[in-house]
């Protein structure tokens, strides 16, 4: 079983780069979270290799662009916990202040101002479809 199975990338996968591998996260705290993956399972921060880390800026640049830029959050939460998953490996979360009607949902941030909460939420298939599709397009993904 690899590292990666459990974020579902055959499904959820937006985008996929040389080193980092973007999903949309299951279980969706605030509108548009995601998960970006390394491909390889690096257990600590300094085994990331120089070009995985300079990657890495630049992938989360791209997405935090897309957060604040078409998805209109008002700032974004990039957490890496990696205590369930002991890889390094970062949720994203778009933060909004106030609810917001995105992907066919309202979505109400409960966590806001504070730092996001990490918990299971129930997500359907039809939202994370409408979400992945929204980060493809955004990030430029040919799926």
């Amino acid at each position: 079983m690899s590292h990666l199975d459990k974020f579902a990338p055959d499904t959820l996968s937006v985008a996929e780069y040389e080193h980092w591998i973007v999903t949309v996260r299951g279980k969706q705290v605030t509108a548009g979270d995601l998960v970006v993956l390394p491909r390889v399972p690096y257990e600590r921060f300094v085994e990331i290799q120089p070009a995985a880390a300079i990657e890495l800026v630049s992938v989360l640049g791209r997405v935090e662009g897309v957060a604040l830029g078409p998805l209109r959050a008002d700032r974004v939460n990039i957490v890496a916990a990696m205590m369930k998953d002991p890889f390094v490996h970062f949720h994203f979360f778009p933060r909004f202040d106030g609810a917001v009607d995105r992907f066919g949902d309202r979505w109400i941030d409960e966590d806001w101002p504070r730092a996001i909460t990490l918990r299971d939420v129930d997500t359907s298939p039809e939202v994370l479809a409408q979400v992945r599709g929204f980060y493809a397009e955004q990030l430029g993904s040919s799926d």
